[in-house]
Formats: C-alpha cells, sequence, structure tokens
C-alpha cells in the first residue's frame, strides 16, 4: 500500500533516475542472437508454436547465466521505487526495411522475415513469469505490437502517433490492464530528440494534500477509450466515471484526454500534469534497448524535444509486449480456447 503524507511538499525533481542497470557483452548478445533466430515460425501466424520455439531455446541452455541470474533479481524488485528497468545490447534484427507510411503492420507482415525482437520479448516473458497478453481490439489480436507511425493516426494519441503522446498508462481504461511494459528500441536517429519519459507514482503523490488526494480517490474524472482500441468500428460504449488515485497508488490518467467532472477535480488534474512534467526522467531508447516500465506504478510519455529529420521520425520504431503477473485474474475476459487473447 502507498503510503502519502498529509501535507504537500513543493513540486520539484526527483532524485530518482534511471540508468542501464544490464548489458549484454557482445559475445553474449551475439550468442543469444545466434539462439534466438531459430525462431523460424511467425509469432503473427502462429503465436503458440512461435513461443514454443522461444521455449526450446531457454531449455537448450543458449541464454547466458548472467543474464538468468539479472531477471530473477527482479522477482523481489520495489517496483513503487524502481518502476522502470534498461538493458542495452540485446538481440534484435538489424537492417528491417522501412515501413510503409500509410500502413505499416501490413507491410511488417511483408517485409520483417525474421524474428529476433519478438523471441527477446517472449523469452524475457518466460523467464520473468510474465505472460503476455494481446487485445482482440488491437492490431487483430497481435501480441507483439508496434510503436511506429502510421499516417492515418499519425495525429492521434496512440503507439502509431508520428508526435508526442502526453503522459498514460498501456490500457489504464482498459478492464484488462497490464502490469507490465516491455519494449525493444529497434531504429531510432539521435538527429532527432525523440525520449520515453517516465514519473513515478510514489513522487507524484507527495505533490498533494490529503483532501486533494481525497478528490483524486473519487470518482470524479471520465477517460475516453484510447485511440487505437476504438479505431474503425470497433466500438466500446461510454466509459465509465472513474478515480485517478486507485486503492493500491496506482495512477489512471492520460494527460489532455482526462478530464475533472467537476472545477474542483479540473483544477487537481491542473497541478497533476505540472508535477508530472516537473518530475520527469527521460530515456532516449537505442536500438538493442530493452526496457520494463511497470505499469501501474509508473507513468510514461513519448517526448518530441526537436526534430532535425522528419522522414527519419516516421521510421523511429520500438517493438513492444503488455504482460500481466499471471493469466488467472483475467480469464474470464479471454477468448475462448485461448490463454492470451483478451476479448475486447
Amino acid at each position: 500500500m502507498t503510503t502519502v503524507t498529509t501535507e504537500p511538499r513543493s513540486i520539484m525533481s526527483t532524485t530518482w533516475s534511471i540508468t542501464p542497470e544490464f548489458t549484454l557483452t557482445e559475445q553474449e548478445r551475439a550468442d543469444l542472437h545466434a539462439a534466438l533466430s531459430t525462431t523460424t515460425v511467425s509469432p503473427y501466424r502462429n503465436y503458440a508454436a512461435f513461443t514454443q520455439q522461444v521455449t526450446e531455446v531457454i531449455r537448450s541452455g543458449a541464454v547466458p547465466r548472467r543474464f538468468l541470474d539479472f531477471v530473477a533479481t527482479l522477482a523481489g524488485r520495489d517496483r513503487n521505487a524502481e518502476p522502470v528497468v534498461v538493458i542495452k545490447n540485446v538481440p534484435f534484427d538489424a537492417d528491417v526495411p522501412v515501413f510503409d507510411f500509410a500502413e505499416p503492420v501490413s507491410s511488417k507482415y511483408q517485409l520483417k522475415t525474421t524474428f529476433v525482437a519478438e523471441a527477446m520479448l517472449a523469452l524475457f516473458a518466460q523467464l520473468a513469469g510474465t505472460p503476455s497478453i494481446g487485445y482482440v481490439n488491437v492490431n487483430d489480436g497481435d501480441v507483439f505490437q508496434d510503436i511506429y507511425p502510421k499516417e492515418s493516426m499519425a495525429a492521434s494519441q496512440s503507439q502509431k502517433a508520428l508526435k508526442e503522446i502526453h503522459f498514460h498508462k498501456d490500457l489504464a481504461n482498459h478492464f484488462v490492464r497490464p502490469d507490465q511494459v516491455y519494449m525493444v528500441g529497434m531504429r531510432s536517429h539521435r538527429q532527432n530528440e525523440v525520449y520515453t519519459s517516465f514519473v513515478r507514482n510514489i513522487d507524484i503523490w507527495e505533490c498533494f494534500s490529503e483532501e486533494e488526494l481525497e478528490l483524486l480517490r473519487g470518482r470524479n474524472f471520465y477517460t475516453p477509450f484510447d485511440d487505437l482500441t476504438v479505431v474503425g468500428s470497433k466500438e466500446l460504449g461510454d466509459a465509465d466515471l472513474h478515480p485517478v488515485l486507485g486503492p493500491i497508488g496506482d495512477l489512471r490518467y492520460f494527460e489532455t484526454r482526462t478530464r475533472g467532472i467537476n472545477e474542483q477535480a479540473r483544477e487537481v488534474l491542473a497541478k497533476l500534469d505540472e508535477a508530472l512534467h516537473a518530475l520527469k526522467q527521460r530515456v532516449f531508447i537505442e536500438p538493442g534497448d530493452f526496457v520494463i516500465t511497470y505499469n501501474n506504478c509508473t507513468i510514461h510519455a513519448k517526448e518530441v524535444v526537436a526534430v532535425a529529420d522528419e522522414e527519419l521520425l516516421r521510421t523511429r520504431w520500438i517493438i513492444k509486449t503488455v504482460n500481466v503477473d499471471s493469466i488467472a485474474p483475467h480469464l474470464g475476459h479471454l477468448v475462448p480456447g485461448t490463454d492470451y487473447l483478451v476479448n475486447g
């Protein structure tokens, strides 16, 4: 249970900082890349067979012992205090052709013929015991999703946006909210200053008085379903009113989209925005970076600080999965006959 003070502190930069915690050696990366390259089944056509191939990689003993030991330490991690992990130099698919800006997902199906990054994500999920999940309403159920711009959604607040994505948690307004988001950097360019920024929940709540926290705990806020979930003909009805501060100190909020239903609620959201931007920590995700964010303990954003080459901005690419600590609480929401696909 996250504790809060009764008096607010001033909004100032946090002492928390994000630094890489593990780096694979060149030999470890090369050996693991070779092992993951044996996953020849497309995860977009036969997810179950693909994950079985990843299981065989683990059973073969190909995963470096140092990496196994590091992953094992994460089970006892204080997620509230350290909600982001950065791992460097993991295997990924280099030199994948640029996808079509108009239809990047279908273009990926045609152009991406190796699945090393997807295997890395699946391998980590298996090692950590955190099952990956997909959503029927997101990329037709693909478990492996792309943070990659799409022309028709370039101005949206989704992973297909060209420019910034404001502070949010993944699927914060969905009936199945992920516990983790795992990301592998595939393509980025230092000419463009594009960052993934994070804020810890525990730092945010210290900025508010007990009276403000009580307001944030009330059903005084409304957030429409996210752009990617409802794009096209997908309809989930109207979202419910909700609290911003959850019972375990979690944050249910999407900057610029969550709205207060009265003046007091609107004022406290303005203060929340101020706190987010005062406390944020920026990470530049490079190719071969593996980034973990514990979705209920932190909030994140894509910040586009400066653009020197607009064309290169269209090709920035991160592959991600969303994961849960256990599939058991979500079984009632799964598509019958699957153990990973959320019906929504």
